[in-house]
C-alpha cells in the first residue's frame, strides 16, 4: 500500500506541474481536451515506470547498498537514470507529435515525479529490515 500511495502522491505533483505549466505557456484556461490528453499519457506512463522501472530498481539498489544511505543517491537515480527513456521519447517527440514547450513540459514533470518518488522510497524504506522487505 504505501508504493501505491508513493506513486500516486508522485503521479498528481507531476500532473500538477504538466497542467500548471501548460497554462503559463497558453497563457489562458486550458480545455477539457487538454487536461485529459495530459492525464491519460501521464498516468499511462506514469504507470509503467513506477510499476516497471521505479519500484524495483529502488528495491534492488537498496538491497545492494545494504540500506538507504546515502539517502541522495535514490531520488537521482529515481528522477534522472530511470528516466532516461521517457527524456529520449520527449526529445524525440518535438516537431511530430509534441512542442518544444509541451515536451520539455513532459521530462520536468517525470524528473520531479521521480524525484518525489525517490524521496518518499527513502523516507518509508530507510529503517525497514531489507531481508523481509516486500514490496508493500
Amino acid at each position: 500500500m504505501k508504493l501505491v500511495s508513493i506513486s500516486l502522491g508522485s503521479w498528481l505533483l507531476g500532473l500538477t506541474a504538466i497542467l500548471f505549466t501548460f497554462f503559463v505557456v497558453e497563457g489562458e484556461s486550458l480545455s477539457q481536451a487538454d487536461v485529459k490528453a495530459a492525464t491519460v499519457t501521464s498516468v499511462i506512463i506514469a504507470a509503467l515506470l513506477f510499476s516497471l522501472a521505479y519500484a524495483p530498481s529502488l528495491f534492488w539498489l537498496r538491497k545492494r547498498l545494504g540500506g538507504c544511505r546515502p539517502a541522495a543517491l535514490f531520488p537521482v537515480a529515481s528522477a534522472l537514470v530511470l528516466n532516461l527513456p521517457v527524456f529520449l521519447i520527449g526529445i524525440l517527440a518535438i516537431g511530430r507529435t509534441l512542442g518544444a514547450a509541451e515536451a520539455f513540459a513532459f521530462i520536468g514533470a517525470f524528473v520531479l515525479m521521480g524525484t518525489a518518488f525517490g524521496l518518499a522510497f527513502v523516507w518509508n524504506y530507510q529503517n525497514g529490515d531489507i531481508k523481509s522487505a516486500r514490496w508493500q
